[in-house]
This record gives structure tokens, C-alpha cells and sequence, in this order.
């Protein structure tokens, strides 16, 4: 099985443009959500999902040099840019990242790919319980091609796994439960506007080590221990366009 890692990126974000190549420690976000995915043991391939609009250009230059593959595809219709992505890098399992999401875990990457190739009947997984912006979601080609024909509405095709999670009779899906330490479903740690970057700066500036990503255990002492970035974790959940 040819087990890819897919990011979805844009720079036409409507709450925060060009975020993805904002800085964080001296690197852009992409290049630390890039570095993270590359951690992942159990993974063959990263590939970075762009739309073609022409102010992506500057995404698609500023990856050039990074060894990842670049696909471009279709702006809204994110559903089928992974399915062209899928496609162009002859993937059998697909874990779904985006490029907001500068903590993923790639230890919950291996764990689900583990998951996933211990059962030949899942065809979906996602795991319950981190902060938001932390979990991947796994799943296979054939739950794609499925998910691409049956999530018809533009708003499903724009957020890809939705129709999953809202239909998931279809597909022999499976939820995992985050670790209890690590279980903290009401903090935000994502990147969707500029209260979020600002935090995120600060976890950097305070935990980054280049060549070491940073361990979830970690924020979350160092955010449990100091009520003001604290505060900024516990923002309203506001639902993330598509990236």
C-alpha cells in the first residue's frame, strides 16, 4: 500500500490571508506543518494539494524547494483536488492535513495508519479528544472515489470529509480516543485568525527546537500553567473554510 500524507494549503484564506506562510521561528507555517508530516514513520509520500488560481503561485514557489509533490486543482471543489492528488501520486491510503494546523500530530498519523492496515475493512478514521487542529484523518482510495461520488452539494465537496462525518452509514468508519493526558477537545490550535497566530508564535518562541517538532504534552503544560494563553485557546470554535 502506497500510504500518502495530502496538505491542503491556499494563500486566499477570507480570515487571515497568506497565514500558511506566515512566520513562526524563522520558518513558514507550511514548512513546520511539512516538517511534522515528515516525522511520520509509517507515511511514503507528503504532498502539498494547491488550488491553480494564479495568487496560489506564490505558495506553489515558496514549496518549489521543499521535496514535496505539488498538485494543483480546483479552488472550492477541494474533494476533487484530493481525488486528483490521490490520483497524480498513485496513493492507496490518503491522511488528510491542512496547512493551518502547525502542532499535527504525526504520532496520530503512524497510529491510524496503523489502525487502518491492522483492519482491511476500515475505510475511515479520525480521532476524538485533542485540542482542535491537531488530529489527521486517514482513510482509503476506495472510501475517496466513494466520498466523491456520493458528497454532491459544493459545500460537502468543499470540505472534503464532511459528508463523512455527517453520513457515515456508507463507510465502515472508526473513531479513536485521543490519550487522557492529551485529551483537551475545548482548546483551539489552529491557525484561523490572528489571535490563534499570535499563540501559536508564542508556543514556538517558548518549545521550538530546530530539527525537534514539538510534543503535544508539552503545549499543553506550558498553555495549562499560564491562564492568559490559555485564554487565547479557548476562543469560540469558528468553522475553518477550506484551505
Amino acid at each position: 500500500m502506497h500510504k500518502v500524507i495530502i496538505l491542503q494549503a491556499r494563500l486566499s484564506s477570507s480570515r487571515l490571508p497568506k497565514k500558511v506562510l506566515a512566520d513562526l521561528s524563522g520558518k513558514s507555517v507550511v514548512a513546520h506543518v511539512i516538517d511534522r508530516l515528515r516525522a511520520a514513520k509509517l507515511a511514503d509520500e507528503v504532498c502539498v494539494a494547491i488550488p491553480t488560481d494564479a495568487v496560489e503561485d506564490e505558495l506553489a514557489a515558496a514549496l518549489a524547494d521543499s521535496g514535496v509533490t505539488i498538485v494543483r486543482g480546483s479552488q472550492h471543489d477541494v474533494l476533487g483536488r484530493f481525488i486528483q492528488a490521490a490520483y497524480q501520486t498513485r496513493a492507496d491510503v490518503i491522511v488528510r492535513t491542512t496547512a493551518d494546523n502547525a502542532l499535527v500530530s504525526f504520532e496520530e498519523i503512524d497510529r491510524q495508519l496503523a489502525a487502518l492496515e491492522a483492519d482491511p475493512e476500515l475505510e475511515y478514521l479520525i480521532t476524538a479528544g485533542y485540542p482542535m487542529g491537531i488530529t489527521p484523518e486517514t482513510f482509503t482510495l476506495k472510501a475517496l472515489e466513494k466520498l466523491d461520488y456520493l458528497a454532491r452539494h459544493a459545500h460537502m465537496r468543499e470540505h472534503v470529509t464532511l459528508y463523512i462525518r455527517e453520513n457515515p452509514g456508507p463507510f465502515n468508519a472508526k473513531t479513536l480516543k485521543a490519550p487522557p493526558e492529551l485529551s483537551e477537545p475545548d482548546l483551539r490550535l489552529t491557525i484561523d485568525t490572528a489571535e490563534d497566530l499570535e499563540l501559536l508564535r508564542e508556543v514556538y518562541r517558548r518549545l521550538y527546537e530546530p530539527g525537534r517538532p514539538i510534543e503535544l504534552s508539552d503545549v499543553l503544560e506550558l498553555v495549562r500553567a499560564e491562564p492568559a494563553l490559555e485564554r487565547l485557546c479557548r476562543q469560540p470554535v469558528i468553522l475553518p473554510a477550506s484551505a
